[in-house]
């Protein structure tokens, strides 16, 4: 009786951390959003760079950009449930080394014996051109591997897509920092973060201006008791954003881009779709099972998967729509397929791949 009745104060203590709407929301878009990030991943610059404008490219193009809030929306979570739990910093180190550093060595580790060994056949080279023939790294790119092996653009592993494990990295680690300039000035840490995404400004400690910004803002959310950011998309109503929306498209067709404005408006429109994910229960709980395969498919997604796609698929389908959403649903069906497989196969394998994820 009294071990039932302990599991009975700590759920309703979860529930007072986080909402139960809150984290059934975030929980229903997991999946969803690893899903965009697979779709970021299947365009390629060699596609870019061969086609006209026209209608698919203007469909495309938008379809990507609410794709593009993927990443912004896992630091927003990621930021919200860690200040809303205010664990200790040193368990809270403890637990994300197990989250987060562990898979993440792992995950590049795997990915550098795929690379050897695809490079190993001179027919398989052509799939993956992103890297050096590891047979002739030196002793620094291994260490690049793991940081910054790619110079151009952001900056980023190995693993491309790690990146963003990396950058929450770090800012878990000067989490006490801005938890101490929050308490001193909220005015000056949202001032500071605002100029910096909207600026588009370096800021020197190793993470994109988007990735600081909607970290901090979910410090904020965390810490406010009056409202959420589901609070302020669903203040919006459906009609809105849809007449919001075209606005943009119009915008976009005589070249007017609103940059993070856009990302911004884009980001509440999926926090209000949210809403509606968790009203039909078949729904919710079938998005609530995908969810504990979203960081596997992550991890695997990319080389190991879309690349052979992106080899295979244009030599059967010629249509470039097609071609998009064939590779990108495959990859999605294939890297949860492997998931639950090892899952069911390998329960501690998939544990240690997922991160300690069950």
């Amino acid at each position: 009786m009294n071990s039932k009745k302990e599991q009975n104060k700590i759920i309703e203590l979860q529930e007072v951390i986080i909402p139960e709407e809150t984290s059934k929301r975030i929980t229903a878009l997991r999946f969803l959003l690893i899903v965009f990030v697979v779709f970021l991943h299947v365009l390629t610059e060699e596609a870019t760079a061969n086609e006209n404008k026209n209608l698919w490219i203007y469909i495309r193009t938008s379809f990507l950009e609410i794709c593009n809030t993927a990443v912004p929306l896992f630091f927003l979570f990621a930021s919200y449930i860690q200040f809303r739990k205010n664990d200790k910093y040193s368990l809270l180190l403890k637990k994300r080394s197990r989250s987060l550093l562990v898979p993440y060595i792992i995950w590049t580790v795997i990915c550098m014996l795929f690379y050897f060994c695809v490079q190993s056949f001179t027919q398989f080279n052509n799939l993956f051109r992103e890297i050096d023939i590891i047979r002739n790294w030196h002793l620094t790119n291994y260490f690049k591997a793991f940081f910054y092996h790619r110079a151009e653009g952001l900056k980023q592993p190995l693993l491309g897509q790690y990146w963003f494990i990396r950058e929450l990295m770090i800012l878990i680690i000067i989490s006490p920092i801005l938890k101490l300039i929050y308490d001193k000035s909220k005015g000056f840490l949202m001032l500071f973060s605002t100029i910096v995404i909207f600026g588009n400004m370096p800021t020197y400690i190793l993470v994109d201006s988007r990735s600081l910004f909607f970290y901090i803002l979910g410090i904020y959310f965390a810490k406010s008791e009056k409202v959420s950011f589901f609070d302020i998309a669903d203040y919006f109503k459906s009609y809105e954003y849809l007449f919001i929306f075209i606005a943009i498209q119009i915008f976009k067709c005589f070249n007017l881009y609103l940059g993070s404005l856009e990302l911004l408006f884009n980001c509440l429109l999926i926090l209000k779709i949210s809403k509606y994910l968790i009203q039909k229960e078949k729904v919710y709980n079938t998005l609530k099972y995908l969810s504990g395969f979203s960081f596997f498919l992550y991890s695997v997604h990319w080389p190991f998967i879309i690349n052979p796609l992106k080899a295979i698929v244009p030599r059967i389908i010629s249509n470039n729509p097609l071609q998009f959403f064939t590779i990108g649903i495959i990859c999605i069906f294939i890297g949860t397929g492997i998931g639950i497989f090892i899952k069911k196969i390998f329960p501690f394998l998939f544990a240690l791949l997922n991160g300690g994820r069950k």
